[in-house]
């Protein structure tokens, strides 16, 4: 194919992306989760400060930053548009990447056909949307892995810078230069220039993430701090949590030790591998998932594909899929394995060629004709993706309400009491907690008392009844329930609240949003009288 039809379908396949971002982009609904930590954190470097995170690479809020620079405006929600804003763009801009290491496995055709997967692919375009770290981490991996795949040793120094880039993203992206390094080591050809070079892109390596590692020590003294470094080994989230708050360092040998070497293998690499392909797995939906066993099958006797690059994809996968596995045992987040995707797609479009080029071959199908097919899978593609990414447009209606709710709690709701959210209704608490002081937020400062707050959430207590719920909640000064009306979505307990409320005379209903003229937020919340409740019991 000419460069110029090259790049004219590159701009279309950018294009019909766009779209599909646009399609679930609210930029009126502000960041309110992680996406707030990484907004405050730019807001914090742009004005000097260049603490480190106890959990959090600073890759992609040094890159906001910047363009932070640039806005002088008193409105959080200006920043929360900017940096969603970002994302799309860095999103959009790993198109064209994906292309050209498409291009280390297949023709012209091929290659955009697997920029075509990524670029359409739902859940990534919804989660670029979102002014999250994984778009940047993504584009980083791929171009260390694009440079990787070269004779070129000298290369492997810019697939070094791209590593360290990742590691500044993300801590736990230091299997990005473990991967390079055994691609380089297994397909190099063997010199006294192999080794050399080697020496100097891990030299490189080292050298990009010094100002990390110089400034964890400094501040938590050990350059590879990670507040979870040593806690993911407690066994579970709740246990994870729990030590985190308590301070509480457990290494794998205290796990072995106390729970034994088999618990150690179900939960750290049984659980662990399960969790990581069955969710990746998961985000292979709506059309992956059909070609990528076949593509697995076919790489092992490839055809038209260098061997070695194959094998530098294979390594990609296992070596990353291994050290993330002990995360995902732990929380079986989808968000940890999406940079998996791009080197899953390669191998997706393995059987689409071996398809076109040679099955439709028996039946001498032009290359005109082999164009159309191809074309035709591709908006196959397109129309499953939109099937898909539908479920993701955000209701704004219901997120406005939200933030409406919070807005009454924060009047409301008593000083030093602590209620319980199991509907999500308070996401933009602390976003409104800090939304007028946000200039002054300091890294490693938590968002709730950096203000004036009036009261807290709690990720306690539990229960199997409402009287053990509210038993056990006396000791977290638990005051206020918020019940949602459709029973067992949210949480079987609570939910019963809602239409039963009645019989439960030690409870006040204090806000219904019904009353409110809320349309999509359907919850209660009911003021405990322990005084009652004691006298009950007794």
């Amino acid at each position: 194919m000419k460069t110029k039809s090259v790049i004219l379908f590159l701009i279309l396949i950018t294009l019909v992306s766009f779209g599909f971002k646009l399609l679930v982009s609210d930029f009126s609904i502000p960041v309110n989760s992680d996406n707030l930590d990484y907004t405050l954190f730019a807001i914090a470097h742009a004005n000097g400060d260049f603490s480190q995170s106890s959990h959090r690479g600073m890759g992609w809020s040094m890159f906001t930053s910047i363009f932070f620079g640039f806005i002088d405006s008193e409105s959080l929600l200006d920043y929360s548009i900017t940096i969603k804003t970002l994302s799309i763009v860095i999103g959009l801009s790993t198109i064209p990447v994906i292309y050209l290491v498409g291009r280390k496995f297949f023709d012209e055709r091929y290659s955009l056909f697997a920029a075509s997967l990524f670029a359409f692919e739902p859940h990534l375009n919804y989660n670029s949307t979102l002014g999250l770290t994984e778009p940047i981490f993504i584009l980083a991996v791929v171009g260390s892995f694009y440079f990787i795949l070269n004779q070129n040793t000298r290369l492997f120094f810019i697939s070094s810078i791209l590593a360290g880039i990742a590691y500044w993203i993300r801590i736990n992206g230091v299997w990005v230069i473990i991967a390079i390094s055994i691609i380089y080591f297994i397909t190099q050809k063997k010199s006294w220039k192999f080794i050399i070079n080697y020496g100097i892109g891990v030299g490189i390596f080292f050298l990009v993430i010094s100002p990390v590692l110089s400034e964890r020590y400094n501040e938590f003294g050990d350059p590879f701090y990670s507040v979870y470094k040593d806690t993911v080994w407690a066994g579970d989230l709740e246990s994870m949590l729990a030590a985190i708050e308590n301070d509480k360092k457990i290494s794998v040998f205290d796990y072995v030790e106390e729970n034994g070497i088999i618990s150690f293998l179900n939960v750290y690499i049984l659980t662990g591998w399960y969790n990581t392909l069955s969710v990746t797995w998961s985000l292979c939906f709506p059309y992956l998932f059909i070609m990528i066993p076949f593509g697995i099958l076919f790489s092992f006797r490839a055809v038209d594909q260098n061997k070695n690059f194959i094998k530098s994809n294979w390594i990609f996968l296992i070596t990353s899929g291994v050290m993330i596995s002990f995360t995902m045992a732990i929380v079986g987040d989808r968000r940890f394995v999406m940079y998996l995707l791009p080197f899953l797609i390669i191998f997706s479009v393995i059987p689409i060629q071996r398809v076109v080029e040679y099955g439709l071959s028996t039946f001498t199908f032009s290359r005109k004709q082999k164009d159309i097919f191809l074309t035709g899978i591709v908006i196959t593609a397109i129309i499953l993706s939109i099937i898909v990414i539908i479920g993701y447009i955000p209701n704004s209606q219901l997120e406005s309400e939200k933030l409406e709710f919070s807005k009454y709690a924060l009047e409301n709701f008593d000083e030093g009491a602590t209620l319980r959210d199991y509907v999500g209704s308070l996401d933009y608490l602390q976003y409104l907690l800090i939304s007028n002081s946000f200039k002054d937020y300091e890294i490693n400062s938590a968002i709730l008392d950096s203000v004036d707050t009036t009261f807290e959430e709690t990720d306690a207590p539990n229960g199997e009844t409402i009287e053990e719920f509210i038993t056990n909640g006396e000791d977290y000064n638990l005051k206020y329930i918020i019940s949602n009306e459709i029973e067992g979505v949210v949480h079987p307990i609570t939910d019963r609240l809602y239409h039963n409320h009645a019989k439960y005379t030690y409870l006040e209903k204090i806000f219904d949003s019904n009353e409110y003229g809320f349309k999509e937020l359907k919850i209660k919340v009911f003021e405990i009288n322990y005084d009652k409740f004691n006298n009950l019991s007794d």
